[in-house]
């Protein structure tokens, strides 16, 4: 018997609406909490064991006390969640609590898995948002926005997230390849020549070749691959633009501030490698990365290996502070009476 996509997505239609509906049950509720008890102390239990490997004394030895490398590193941080925040308020409409939800998405996108974060947010938008799944509705577009004018983020939560997934990457690649181009006019392919060996160079220059390439066709069929209007997915791009390359002034910034022997130079040129490693698809990219610039800056490579160690270190620590400030802004929200957590 041959089964049609209109009943199939029918029946996935009325499974999600009555989960939808059971999900504002007593029980679900309990459940819900159930799950997002497990999964803070999942999250804390896998932050707590990587800060217990951290030589906190060589950690200490290393940071300065410069508050001005202190307000350039968390600004780092807490700029990707902020950006985030701004551009889902214009669709979804929010108040100030809903950055928690940002936070966690920053926490669990490095303390889990890629995009694990996303895959909350979706959940959470869901029912922000309110959605009715309509059994009885044409399939939506999953992928494109056809020949129609796109749609609208603030109906669509699963357009909305991809989407930004998408714009986030192209810009990320974008800010990447002009800082790379800008760090090799700056005398850095000879740096790379004499202090990286063939096959990482080949293994590098590879890797963002194909992430090039696949962003180039991305760009090439965004109507068949993006589903928002153009107008929203520029909004985004912008935004996300500011954002890579503001993050990565102020990361860059807080090395120089740390260790302010180091030519201007080498900060830059470890800054448009940093941000090529990080999108590579392989595993241990921090060290990667810091083996890299070790190989990088000869007599200086001890203080820059403990540097990228107590930034690493910190950052851990910044993860439990977000994950504990999220639960706190949730519990002032709900005193409140908040609705838009």
């Amino acid at each position: 018997m041959r089964v049609t996509a209109q009943p199939l997505f029918s029946r996935a239609m009325e499974v999600a609406q009555r989960v939808k509906t059971w999900g504002g049950t007593p029980a679900a509720t309990r459940l819900r909490k159930g799950f997002n008890a497990l999964l803070s102390i999942l999250i804390l239990f896998l932050l707590a064991r990587a800060i217990a490997r951290v030589g906190w004394e060589q950690v200490v030895d290393v940071v300065p006390a410069n508050p001005l490398f202190w307000l350039l590193f968390l600004g780092s941080y807490f700029l990707p969640p902020l950006t985030e925040w701004i551009i889902y308020r214009r669709w979804w409409k929010f108040g100030w609590p809903a950055f928690a939800v940002f936070l966690r998405m920053r926490v669990m996108n490095d303390a889990l898995f890629s995009y694990s974060g996303h895959s909350y947010l979706l959940v959470w938008a869901t029912r922000h948002l309110g959605i009715e799944f309509d059994p009885k509705a044409p399939p939506p577009r999953i992928l494109g926005r056809g020949d129609g004018p796109g749609v609208d983020p603030a109906s669509s939560p699963f357009a909305a997230v991809k989407d930004m997934a998408i714009t986030s990457g192209l810009a990320g690649i974008f800010s990447t390849l002009v800082l790379l181009l800008l760090a090799l006019g700056m005398d850095g392919a000879d740096v790379l020549g004499t202090a990286l060996d063939p096959r990482t160079l080949r293994v590098l220059i590879g890797s963002f070749a194909a992430l090039l390439v696949l962003n180039l066709g991305i760009l090439a069929f965004r109507g068949n691959v993006m589903s928002l209007p153009p107008r929203e997915n520029l909004f985004a791009f912008r935004w996300h633009l500011c954002r890579v390359l503001l993050a990565q002034a102020l990361l860059v910034g807080s090395w120089a501030v740390a260790l302010p022997g180091i030519a201007f130079e080498t900060w830059f040129l470890l800054g448009a490698l940093r941000m090529v490693i990080m999108r590579m698809p392989v595993p241990n990219k921090e060290i990667l990365f810091a083996a890299i610039a070790v190989s990088l800056t000869g007599d200086a490579s001890l203080e820059i290996a403990a540097l990228m160690a107590a930034q690493g270190a910190l950052q851990l620590v910044l993860h439990v502070v977000s994950w504990a400030g999220a639960g706190a802004i949730d519990a002032a929200a709900g005193r409140s009476g908040g609705v838009d957590r």
